[in-house]
């Protein structure tokens, strides 16, 4: 699997299963009571990850109960795997996703015609924002009154209020890269 190739830092790094895992930090703990264990994940280009955690500042990388390396599809899978075997008591799992240069946008050979060709892309995506726009409004012209009616009315109110707010931010944010890129030429 293209994800073999990630965290190769020259060694083999242990692994360990969930049950090993809630053996690892049940020692830990009794050393050290409320010891939390870390949490990390590296992704491939197709957001394919690794987990690693991290008991009393030992890593380790997570394995299935057959040994091999544990591929997670989503970091939600990992969050799973890793609630299962190393609780938080705070119910809070923070994960540093670490994707290297995968998901880095490529540097343009001609940056004169990038910019043109993304000024015409995020034309596009203005319009499309814009036509988003308009069903928000439209669906807020039917809303008139809901602000003091029941709470559910209220509450879709405000929900559809702060998507118009985001689209519009949206936008404005499109316009201030195109004027930007327009700059470039």
């Amino acid at each position: 699997m293209a994800i073999d190739h990630l965290s190769d830092k020259g060694q083999d790094m242990a692994r360990k299963t969930q049950r090993q895992f809630t053996a690892a930090l049940r020692a830990a703990r009794v050393a050290t009571p409320g010891l939390q264990a870390t949490f990390r994940a590296e992704g491939d280009k197709k957001l394919a990850f690794k987990g690693f955690i991290t008991i009393d500042g030992v890593e380790f990388e997570a394995a299935a109960n057959n040994g091999k390396i544990q591929v997670f599809r989503d970091i939600d899978a990992f969050v799973k795997y890793a609630a299962a075997c190393v609780e938080n008591p705070t119910g809070t799992y923070e994960v540093s996703i670490e994707t290297g240069v995968f998901l880095v946008d490529s540097v343009p050979a001609d940056v004169q015609k990038w910019a043109a060709a993304e000024i015409v892309r995020l034309g596009t995506k203005k319009t499309a924002q814009e036509a988003v726009l308009a069903g928000l409004d439209g669906q807020l012209a039917l809303m008139v009154g809901w602000e003091s009616g029941n709470q559910l009315q209220q509450a879709k109110k405000a929900e559809t209020t702060a998507q118009k707010t985001a689209v519009q931010g949206d936008v404005a944010e499109i316009d201030a890269e195109i004027t930007r890129l327009t700059a470039l030429l």
